[in-house]
């Protein structure tokens, strides 16, 4: 098979807290786009290196006044926030919270070049990551310095009234920033939660993973990537996991390069003792070889 060449950042481009997923042989991103309407758009890849455009969420949230930019109103800085990506039953669902509206969003549809249906989640969710169950029951896990995990009604409507409802994970003495940006999954029957933070003494955005064996159990662990890919210590962090068809691992993070954004990085991931490892000693390698299944695919 063709082997294609990794060269980290792997986008030059304004992609932060990326979510990833694989549906068949095709892979698909969705990252922040805040303020930007049309948003949240969503990238297509097969060999997770090359991307191109697959399609905008929405074309408009809610058309409020600073959404359009009425009456001297805007929405800079606020917006959709860190989407979670999952595809569950023929289905692909998006749910991201909005800043300025305070409001929990659901999109779901069976194919990309449809429309979209849009309903709420009952709540506010800071960095939500959807989670469905083997059961069928479905969960969001959210928050910061707290990450919560939260039972959803079967119409992922609201919280389930008597459902499971309990804080997984705390940070309570960072005073830079504490845990969030989850993304949630079980593999090989064990529950993990990945989350960004700083350290505690200086400015350095590192990625940490906790795992448990149930939803009810004490999550373990701690960081498990802390790399500045040798640039002026911006940490590399915040993002989604997904296997390859053959069961390679891979994490697509970000980081922050100032006036270019905060870009894709994409790295490795191992398993030791049923726990993720990326790297060496915590570090993302700079440049790798992955395999490139169409090689003759021209991405637009």
């Amino acid at each position: 098979m063709t082997q294609e060449t990794v060269k980290n950042p792997i986008i030059p481009l304004d992609y932060p807290d990326p979510d990833v997923i694989r549906v068949g042989d095709t892979y698909y991103m969705v990252s922040t786009t805040m303020y930007f309407i049309p948003g949240c758009e969503i990238l297509r890849s097969y060999d997770l290196v090359n991307w191109e455009h697959a399609c905008f969420v929405y074309d408009k949230l809610d058309s409020t006044k600073a959404q359009r930019l009425e009456e001297s109103e805007n929405i800079y800085g606020k917006g959709m926030w860190a989407a979670s990506l999952r595809y569950h039953n023929n289905q692909f669902y998006v749910v991201f919270a909005a800043n300025d509206t305070q409001k929990t969003y659901l999109y779901r549809t069976a194919s990309l070049e449809e429309k979209w249906t849009k309903t709420e989640i009952k709540g506010f969710y800071h960095d939500s990551s959807l989670f469905f169950d083997d059961d069928d029951k479905v969960y969001i896990v959210y928050g910061n310095r707290q990450i919560w995990l939260t039972e959803l009604e079967e119409d992922l409507s609201g919280p389930k009234e008597g459902g499971l409802h309990r804080i997984i994970v705390s940070e309570e003495g960072n005073q830079r920033l504490a845990y969030e940006g989850a993304h949630f999954y079980k593999i090989n029957g064990h529950y993990y939660v990945f989350l960004i933070h700083s350290l505690p003494h200086e400015w350095k955005r590192t990625q940490a993973c906790f795992m448990s064996h149930s939803l009810m159990g004490t999550f373990t662990g701690g960081d498990i990537v802390n790399d500045d890919i040798d640039y002026h210590n911006q940490g590399v962090a915040q993002g989604g996991i997904v296997d390859t068809p053959k069961g390679d691992w891979y994490a697509v993070l970000f980081q922050d390069r100032g006036a270019i954004g905060r870009l894709p990085v994409l790295t490795p991931l191992n398993w030791q003792d049923k726990f993720p490892v990326i790297g060496n000693n915590k570090t993302i390698p700079r440049e790798f070889d992955v395999p490139n299944p169409k090689p003759d695919y021209e991405y637009a």
